[in-house]
Protein backbone atom coordinates (compact mmCIF):
# COMPACT_ATOMS: atom_id res chain seq x y z
CA UNK A 1 0.00 0.00 0.00
CA UNK A 2 3.00 2.37 0.44
CA UNK A 3 5.70 3.24 -2.09
CA UNK A 4 8.63 5.26 -0.76
CA UNK A 5 10.15 6.99 -3.79
CA UNK A 6 13.66 8.44 -3.80
CA UNK A 7 15.32 10.16 -6.77
CA UNK A 8 19.07 9.68 -6.40
CA UNK A 9 21.84 11.86 -7.79
CA UNK A 10 25.46 11.55 -6.69
CA UNK A 11 24.77 10.71 -3.06
CA UNK A 12 25.32 7.74 -0.76
CA UNK A 13 21.80 6.67 0.24
CA UNK A 14 22.64 3.53 2.23
CA UNK A 15 22.01 4.95 5.72
CA UNK A 16 18.79 6.64 4.62
CA UNK A 17 17.39 3.47 3.05
CA UNK A 18 18.30 1.30 6.04
CA UNK A 19 16.48 3.68 8.41
CA UNK A 20 13.43 3.91 6.15
CA UNK A 21 13.38 0.14 5.84
CA UNK A 22 13.41 -0.17 9.64
CA UNK A 23 10.55 2.31 10.03
CA UNK A 24 8.39 0.93 7.21
CA UNK A 25 8.81 -2.65 8.43
CA UNK A 26 7.01 -1.62 11.63
CA UNK A 27 3.97 -0.38 9.67
CA UNK A 28 1.05 -2.79 9.30
CA UNK A 29 0.98 -2.44 5.49
CA UNK A 30 2.86 -3.77 2.46
CA UNK A 31 5.56 -1.36 1.28
CA UNK A 32 8.37 -0.86 -1.18
CA UNK A 33 11.32 1.52 -1.20
CA UNK A 34 11.97 2.39 -4.82
CA UNK A 35 15.07 4.34 -5.84
CA UNK A 36 15.92 5.68 -9.28
CA UNK A 37 19.43 6.92 -9.92
CA UNK A 38 19.35 9.86 -12.32
CA UNK A 39 22.60 9.41 -14.19
CA UNK A 40 25.05 9.65 -11.28
CA UNK A 41 27.65 7.45 -12.91
CA UNK A 42 29.38 4.28 -11.80
CA UNK A 43 31.21 5.82 -8.84
CA UNK A 44 27.98 6.38 -6.89
CA UNK A 45 25.94 3.52 -8.33
CA UNK A 46 28.57 1.00 -7.26
CA UNK A 47 28.24 2.22 -3.66
CA UNK A 48 24.45 2.25 -3.59
CA UNK A 49 23.71 -1.06 -5.30
CA UNK A 50 24.24 -2.94 -2.04
CA UNK A 51 20.86 -1.69 -0.73
CA UNK A 52 19.08 -3.87 -3.30
CA UNK A 53 19.84 -6.83 -1.02
CA UNK A 54 17.26 -5.49 1.46
CA UNK A 55 13.75 -6.87 1.19
CA UNK A 56 11.17 -4.60 -0.46
CA UNK A 57 13.90 -2.36 -1.91
CA UNK A 58 14.02 -1.71 -5.67
CA UNK A 59 17.15 -0.05 -7.08
CA UNK A 60 17.13 1.17 -10.71
CA UNK A 61 19.52 3.30 -12.74
CA UNK A 62 19.19 5.71 -15.65
CA UNK A 63 22.09 6.05 -18.07
CA UNK A 64 21.45 9.79 -18.55
CA UNK A 65 20.18 12.52 -16.26
CA UNK A 66 16.53 13.39 -17.02
CA UNK A 67 16.03 16.11 -14.38
CA UNK A 68 14.16 16.69 -11.15
CA UNK A 69 10.63 16.73 -12.59
CA UNK A 70 10.96 13.81 -14.98
CA UNK A 71 12.62 11.52 -12.46
CA UNK A 72 9.78 12.09 -9.96
CA UNK A 73 7.14 11.43 -12.62
CA UNK A 74 8.98 8.27 -13.66
CA UNK A 75 9.15 7.01 -10.07
CA UNK A 76 5.42 7.66 -9.61
CA UNK A 77 4.58 5.75 -12.80
CA UNK A 78 6.66 2.76 -11.65
CA UNK A 79 5.34 2.75 -8.08
CA UNK A 80 3.65 -0.46 -7.07
CA UNK A 81 1.31 0.93 -4.42
CA UNK A 82 -1.30 3.70 -4.15
CA UNK A 83 0.26 5.88 -1.43
CA UNK A 84 3.45 7.70 -2.42
CA UNK A 85 6.08 9.15 -0.11
CA UNK A 86 8.77 11.20 -1.87
CA UNK A 87 12.10 11.88 -0.20
CA UNK A 88 15.25 13.59 -1.42
CA UNK A 89 18.31 11.38 -1.35
CA UNK A 90 20.28 13.73 0.93
CA UNK A 91 17.85 13.48 3.83
CA UNK A 92 18.58 11.82 7.16
CA UNK A 93 15.55 10.08 8.65
CA UNK A 94 17.29 9.02 11.87
CA UNK A 95 16.36 12.33 13.54
CA UNK A 96 12.68 11.35 13.37
CA UNK A 97 12.01 7.72 14.34
CA UNK A 98 8.24 8.08 13.79
CA UNK A 99 8.55 9.68 10.36
CA UNK A 100 6.83 6.88 8.42
CA UNK A 101 4.21 6.25 11.12
CA UNK A 102 3.16 9.92 11.27
CA UNK A 103 2.66 10.20 7.53
CA UNK A 104 0.69 6.97 7.43
CA UNK A 105 -1.54 7.97 10.35
CA UNK A 106 -2.33 11.41 8.88
CA UNK A 107 -2.84 10.43 5.22
CA UNK A 108 -5.79 11.99 3.39
CA UNK A 109 -6.86 11.01 -0.12
CA UNK A 110 -7.16 14.51 -1.62
CA UNK A 111 -4.41 16.18 0.41
CA UNK A 112 -0.65 16.43 -0.01
CA UNK A 113 1.17 16.25 3.33
CA UNK A 114 4.42 18.23 3.48
CA UNK A 115 6.65 17.14 6.35
CA UNK A 116 9.39 19.76 6.06
CA UNK A 117 13.05 19.62 6.97
CA UNK A 118 15.44 20.58 9.73
CA UNK A 119 19.15 21.41 9.80
CA UNK A 120 21.85 20.48 12.28
CA UNK A 121 21.82 22.77 15.31
CA UNK A 122 25.53 23.56 15.29
CA UNK A 123 27.25 25.39 12.45
CA UNK A 124 29.43 23.08 10.35
CA UNK A 125 33.14 23.13 11.10
CA UNK A 126 33.92 23.39 7.38
CA UNK A 127 33.42 27.08 6.55
CA UNK A 128 32.63 26.18 2.93
CA UNK A 129 29.34 24.65 4.12
CA UNK A 130 28.41 27.58 6.32
CA UNK A 131 26.42 29.60 3.76
CA UNK A 132 24.12 26.68 2.94
CA UNK A 133 23.62 25.91 6.62
CA UNK A 134 22.98 29.57 7.48
CA UNK A 135 20.40 29.97 4.71
CA UNK A 136 18.62 26.76 5.62
CA UNK A 137 18.64 27.39 9.36
CA UNK A 138 17.38 30.98 9.16
CA UNK A 139 15.20 31.02 6.03
CA UNK A 140 13.86 27.49 5.48
CA UNK A 141 13.21 26.41 9.07
CA UNK A 142 9.59 27.48 9.48
CA UNK A 143 6.97 26.23 11.89
CA UNK A 144 4.14 24.33 10.11
CA UNK A 145 1.64 26.98 11.23
CA UNK A 146 3.71 29.63 9.44
CA UNK A 147 4.09 27.43 6.35
CA UNK A 148 0.31 26.99 6.27
CA UNK A 149 -0.12 30.76 5.87
CA UNK A 150 1.17 30.30 2.32
CA UNK A 151 1.18 26.54 1.65
CA UNK A 152 2.19 26.80 -2.01
CA UNK A 153 5.20 29.11 -1.66
CA UNK A 154 6.47 27.22 1.40
CA UNK A 155 6.13 23.77 -0.17
CA UNK A 156 9.45 21.91 -0.44
CA UNK A 157 9.55 18.65 -2.36
CA UNK A 158 12.20 17.01 -0.18
CA UNK A 159 9.67 15.16 2.02
CA UNK A 160 6.00 14.83 1.04
CA UNK A 161 3.24 12.24 1.04
CA UNK A 162 0.20 11.91 -1.23
CA UNK A 163 -2.15 9.52 -3.00
CA UNK A 164 -1.04 8.32 -6.41
CA UNK A 165 -4.16 9.77 -8.04
CA UNK A 166 -2.98 13.32 -7.31
CA UNK A 167 0.21 12.89 -9.33
CA UNK A 168 -1.70 11.12 -12.07
CA UNK A 169 -3.89 14.21 -12.31
CA UNK A 170 -1.12 16.80 -11.79
CA UNK A 171 2.38 15.55 -12.72
CA UNK A 172 5.52 17.60 -12.24
CA UNK A 173 5.98 19.99 -15.16
CA UNK A 174 9.13 19.23 -17.19
CA UNK A 175 9.30 22.81 -18.49
CA UNK A 176 11.75 23.69 -15.71
CA UNK A 177 15.47 22.98 -16.04
CA UNK A 178 18.03 22.55 -13.29
CA UNK A 179 17.28 23.40 -9.70
CA UNK A 180 14.34 25.25 -8.20
CA UNK A 181 10.67 26.20 -8.42
CA UNK A 182 9.43 23.09 -10.23
CA UNK A 183 8.01 22.13 -6.83
CA UNK A 184 6.37 25.55 -6.38
CA UNK A 185 4.61 25.27 -9.74
CA UNK A 186 3.55 21.71 -8.95
CA UNK A 187 1.99 22.90 -5.69
CA UNK A 188 0.25 25.79 -7.45
CA UNK A 189 -1.22 23.48 -10.09
CA UNK A 190 -2.28 21.02 -7.42
CA UNK A 191 -4.25 23.69 -5.55
CA UNK A 192 -5.76 24.99 -8.79
CA UNK A 193 -6.96 21.44 -9.52
CA UNK A 194 -8.88 21.42 -6.23
CA UNK A 195 -6.49 19.49 -4.01
CA UNK A 196 -5.16 20.62 -0.62
CA UNK A 197 -1.67 21.03 0.82
CA UNK A 198 -1.21 20.50 4.53
CA UNK A 199 2.09 21.30 6.25
CA UNK A 200 2.78 19.11 9.26
CA UNK A 201 5.63 18.73 11.74
CA UNK A 202 7.27 15.59 10.38
CA UNK A 203 10.74 16.58 9.19
CA UNK A 204 13.88 14.91 7.94
CA UNK A 205 17.34 16.33 8.49
CA UNK A 206 18.83 18.01 5.42
CA UNK A 207 22.22 16.33 5.56
CA UNK A 208 23.54 17.24 2.13
CA UNK A 209 25.09 20.64 2.84
CA UNK A 210 26.98 21.89 -0.19
CA UNK A 211 30.09 24.08 -0.48
CA UNK A 212 29.23 27.74 -1.03
CA UNK A 213 30.45 27.65 -4.65
CA UNK A 214 28.06 24.79 -5.53
CA UNK A 215 25.25 26.24 -3.44
CA UNK A 216 25.50 29.61 -5.23
CA UNK A 217 25.33 27.83 -8.57
CA UNK A 218 22.10 26.14 -7.50
CA UNK A 219 20.67 29.44 -6.29
CA UNK A 220 21.48 31.01 -9.65
CA UNK A 221 19.72 28.12 -11.41
CA UNK A 222 16.70 28.63 -9.17
CA UNK A 223 16.57 32.35 -10.05
CA UNK A 224 16.57 31.45 -13.74
CA UNK A 225 13.70 29.10 -12.99
CA UNK A 226 11.90 31.89 -11.13
CA UNK A 227 11.69 33.75 -14.45
CA UNK A 228 10.46 30.54 -16.09
CA UNK A 229 7.89 30.17 -13.31
CA UNK A 230 6.41 33.56 -14.14
CA UNK A 231 6.19 32.68 -17.84
CA UNK A 232 4.73 29.23 -17.15
CA UNK A 233 2.07 30.61 -14.84
CA UNK A 234 0.99 33.04 -17.56
CA UNK A 235 0.94 30.27 -20.19
CA UNK A 236 -1.17 27.88 -18.09
CA UNK A 237 -3.43 30.39 -16.32
CA UNK A 238 -2.02 29.75 -12.86
CA UNK A 239 -1.74 32.62 -10.38
CA UNK A 240 1.91 33.50 -9.76
CA UNK A 241 2.48 31.96 -6.32
CA UNK A 242 5.71 33.59 -5.09
CA UNK A 243 5.10 36.49 -2.72
CA UNK A 244 8.60 36.83 -1.30
CA UNK A 245 10.44 40.04 -0.39
CA UNK A 246 12.82 39.26 -3.25
CA UNK A 247 10.00 39.38 -5.80
CA UNK A 248 8.58 42.57 -4.33
CA UNK A 249 11.98 44.27 -4.49
CA UNK A 250 12.50 43.04 -8.05
CA UNK A 251 9.11 44.38 -9.14
CA UNK A 252 9.91 47.83 -7.70
CA UNK A 253 13.52 48.14 -8.85
CA UNK A 254 12.79 46.73 -12.31
CA UNK A 255 10.60 49.75 -13.12
CA UNK A 256 11.86 50.94 -16.55
CA UNK A 257 12.48 54.59 -15.62
CA UNK A 258 15.24 53.87 -13.13
CA UNK A 259 16.06 50.16 -13.35
CA UNK A 260 19.21 50.90 -15.40
CA UNK A 261 20.71 52.79 -12.46
CA UNK A 262 20.24 49.85 -10.10
CA UNK A 263 21.46 47.38 -12.71
CA UNK A 264 24.67 49.36 -13.17
CA UNK A 265 25.27 49.69 -9.43
CA UNK A 266 24.49 46.03 -8.77
CA UNK A 267 26.58 44.69 -11.64
CA UNK A 268 29.53 46.64 -10.25
CA UNK A 269 29.05 45.12 -6.78
CA UNK A 270 28.12 41.58 -7.82
CA UNK A 271 31.69 40.16 -7.88
CA UNK A 272 32.50 41.69 -4.48
CA UNK A 273 29.34 40.24 -2.93
CA UNK A 274 30.16 36.85 -4.40
CA UNK A 275 33.66 36.97 -2.87
CA UNK A 276 32.15 37.71 0.54
CA UNK A 277 29.63 34.87 0.22
CA UNK A 278 32.42 32.45 -0.64
CA UNK A 279 34.42 33.57 2.39
CA UNK A 280 34.41 32.39 5.99
CA UNK A 281 31.70 34.73 7.31
CA UNK A 282 28.94 35.11 4.71
CA UNK A 283 26.08 37.47 5.47
CA UNK A 284 22.45 36.76 4.50
CA UNK A 285 21.76 40.44 3.81
CA UNK A 286 24.57 40.41 1.25
CA UNK A 287 23.11 37.15 -0.06
CA UNK A 288 19.77 38.89 -0.59
CA UNK A 289 21.45 41.69 -2.54
CA UNK A 290 23.37 39.12 -4.57
CA UNK A 291 20.18 37.27 -5.52
CA UNK A 292 18.42 40.49 -6.47
CA UNK A 293 21.39 41.63 -8.56
CA UNK A 294 21.54 38.25 -10.31
CA UNK A 295 17.83 38.45 -11.14
CA UNK A 296 18.12 41.96 -12.54
CA UNK A 297 21.15 41.03 -14.63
Amino acid sequence: MLSVLIPVYRYDVRDLVKELHRQCTSLPVPFEIRLLDDGSGEQFCAINREISSLSHVVWEELAKNIGRSSVRNTLASRARYEWLWFLDCDGDARVNPTLAAQFWAQRKENTLLSGGRVYQEQAPSDHRLYLHWLWGSQRELLDPAIRMQDPVTHFLSNNFFLHKSLLASVPFDTYFHGYGYEDTFFAAELVKAGYSIEHINNPVLHAGLEPAKDFLKKIEESLDNLHRLKDRCEDKGVSFPVKSKLMRAYSILNFPLFSWMFRKWMSRNLPYWKMELLGKQPNLRIFDWYRLAFMMS
